[in-house]
C-alpha cells in the first residue's frame, strides 16, 4: 500500500495552435488548484470508501475497503476486499499488516515519506501550488459525471512516481479519484465514495498494536 501510494509517468499532451484557449486553460488549472486546496486546509478528519486498481502489462488487481485520515499525518486503510489487510500511519510509522501471512511491516514515516506521497496536502503536510506543476488532463478520461480533471508533475527529482491525475467535484471540489503513475508505466487508481470530512475520529484509530504471534519485519528507510 505504501508504495502504492507513491508513483509515475508519461509526457503531457498540449495544445500549441491556440494561445489564447491555453491561457484560458491555464487560469482555470490555477484556480482549480487554489480552490482543491482551500477546500482541504479547512478539513481536519475524512473518511470515505475506496476501490484501488493495479495496472501494469498483464495484470489488473482490484481491491477495496474503507479509510481514515486525520491531520496532520494519520491514516488507516483497511483493505476487506478481495482479502484483508491493514495500512496504518500514526504520526511516527507506518504499518502494513497482513494478517494472512501473519506479517507486518513497519518503517520510518519521516519529512520525506511524506513528501513523496501524492495524498500529503489532505494531511496538512503539503502545499499543492509548491509542490506539483499543474495541468488540464488530457489524456485520461473522467470516471465521474461533473468533475474536473488535473495533471500534477512533482517538482522536487527526489520522487517514487512520475505523475498525479485528480479528478475533483466541479462544485464543492471535494476529490473523487487519483490515478498514480510509475516510473515504470504502472498505474495504481483510487476511486473514493461515501465521503465525509470533519467525523469524530478517535486517535485510537491510528494506533497499531501487534497481535501475538506476528513477525515484525523493520523495513530501513532509504536515504
Amino acid at each position: 500500500m505504501s508504495q502504492a501510494i507513491r508513483i509515475v509517468c508519461i509526457a503531457l499532451i498540449i495544445a500549441l495552435s491556440a494561445p489564447a484557449a491555453a491561457a484560458q486553460a491555464d487560469e482555470g488549472v490555477e484556480k482549480a488548484v487554489l480552490r482543491l486546496q482551500q477546500r482541504y486546509a479547512g478539513i481536519r478528519t475524512v473518511s470515505a470508501d475506496f476501490r484501488q486498481t493495479y495496472r501494469a502489462p498483464g495484470i489488473e488487481m482490484v481491491e477495496s475497503g474503507v479509510l481514515w485520515m486525520k491531520k496532520p499525518g494519520l491514516m488507516r486503510w483497511e483493505y476487506r476486499n478481495p482479502e484483508t489487510k491493514l495500512f496504518v500511519t500514526d504520526g511516527r510509522e507506518m504499518f502494513l499488516y497482513m494478517p494472512e501471512d501473519r506479517q507486518v511491516q513497519v518503517s520510518r514515516l519521516d519529512e520525506r515519506g511524506l513528501r513523496s506521497t501524492p495524498l500529503q496536502f489532505l494531511l496538512g503536510q503539503g502545499d499543492l501550488e509548491k509542490n506539483f506543476r499543474a495541468f488540464p488532463e488530457e489524456q485520461l478520461k473522467s470516471a465521474l459525471p461533473g468533475t474536473v480533471m488535473l495533471r500534477l508533475v512533482p517538482r522536487s527529482s527526489e520522487r517514487d512516481y512520475d505523475y498525479v491525475i485528480l479528478e475533483v467535484d466541479e462544485k464543492v471540489f471535494d476529490l473523487r479519484r487519483i490515478v498514480i503513475g510509475e516510473k515504470t508505466g504502472n498505474t495504481s487508481e483510487f476511486l473514493f465514495s461515501n465521503m465525509a470530512a470533519n467525523i469524530k475520529i478517535d486517535d485510537r484509530q491510528f494506533q497499531f498494536n501487534v497481535p501475538r504471534g506476528v513477525e515484525v519485519m523493520r523495513m530501513e528507510n532509504k536515504d
